[in-house]
C-alpha cells in the first residue's frame, strides 16, 4: 500500500509518500509566509514524478485537518478532496496534534502544543504504549500558563513540541521551574507537523478501514475563526456565511 500525506496546517507545508515498510519520499517547505496555495500542487506533482508513480497508484490520502491555520487547513483538505473525487481514492483525516506526537516515537509523555493566538494554545497529552499512541488528556484550547501548571503538576519529564512551545515557556517565572520539562525548540525539525507522520497515521487507519470520502471529511478547527467571532460580536449568534 502507498499513502500520500498532506500537511498544510502550519507555516511548514509538506507532502510525503509512505508504504507499510518505510517513508519513501518526503518534501518539506517552511517559509515566512503562507504560500501553500501556490506550492502544494507542484509539491505533490514533483514527489510523484521523482518516485515515478502516478496518483492512480496511491491507495489513500492522509490529510492533516487541524487544529492550526484556518486557511492552511482548508487548502490541504481542498487538495485532498479534489484528488479523491477525481480518482476515487479514500481519504483519512488526521488530527494535527496526533501527527506532531508521531514525530517523537517511544517517548513516555508527549505534549504537542500549537499556537491558538492570544494567550491560548491547542494541546493534548500522549504516551506510547506497545508501539501505539495513547491519549491521556483530551484535545483542548487552554491558556498557556494553565497548561504549564498542569504539566508541572505531573512531576514527570514531558516532551513538548510545536509552534506554541515558546508561548508556554514564556510563562515560567524563573528558569528553575522547568526541571521536569524537556523543551524541543520550534526551530528544530520535530517542532512542525510533518507530512510523513500524517501519512504513517493514515496508513494505519487505512489498513483498519477507517476512511472517509471527499464529501464527508471535515476540518478540526476547535474554535471559531476571528472573522466569525467578529461577525457574532456585531450581529449576534446568527449563522456566519
Amino acid at each position: 500500500m502507498k499513502v500520500l500525506g498532506i500537511e498544510t496546517t502550519s507555516k511548514a507545508a509538506g507532502v510525503a509518500v509512505v508504504t507499510e515498510k518505510k517513508i519513501i519520499a518526503e518534501y518539506f517547505l517552511e517559509t515566512s509566509k503562507y504560500t501553500h496555495l501556490e506550492k502544494l500542487i507542484p509539491m505533490v506533482d514533483r514527489i510523484l514524478k521523482d518516485l515515478d508513480i502516478t496518483l492512480r497508484e496511491i491507495d489513500g490520502i492522509a490529510v492533516s485537518v487541524g487544529p492550526g491555520s484556518f486557511t492552511g487547513i482548508r487548502i490541504g483538505i481542498a487538495c485532498a478532496q479534489g484528488i479523491s473525487q477525481a480518482l476515487g481514492i479514500p481519504l483519512i483525516a488526521v488530527n494535527t496534534l496526533d501527527s506532531l506526537a508521531y514525530n517523537l516515537p517511544g517517548r513516555d509523555l508527549i505534549c504537542p502544543v500549537i499556537d491558538a493566538q492570544r494567550n491560548d494554545v491547542y494541546s493534548v497529552l500522549f504516551t506510547w504504549e506497545e508501539g501505539e499512541l495513547r491519549r491521556i488528556w483530551d484535545y483542548s484550547i487552554i491558556e498557556a500558563g494553565t497548561l504549564l501548571k498542569n504539566l508541572l503538576d505531573l512531576g514527570k519529564e514531558v516532551f513538548l513540541l510545536g509552534d506554541g512551545v515558546d508561548k508556554v515557556f514564556n510563562k515560567l517565572e524563573n528558569n528553575n521551574n522547568n526541571v521536569n520539562l524537556l523543551l524541543i525548540k520550534k526551530e528544530g525539525l520535530y517542532s512542525m507537523p510533518r507530512a510523513s507522520s500524517t501519512a504513517i497515521i493514515g496508513l494505519k487507519e487505512l489498513i483498519k478501514g477507517n476512511v472517509t470520502d471527499c464529501f464527508s471529511i471535515k476540518p478540526f478547527y476547535m474554535r471559531k475563526s476571528h472573522a466569525e467571532e467578529k461577525w457574532e460580536e456585531k450581529h449576534g449568534k446568527q449563522k456566519f456565511t
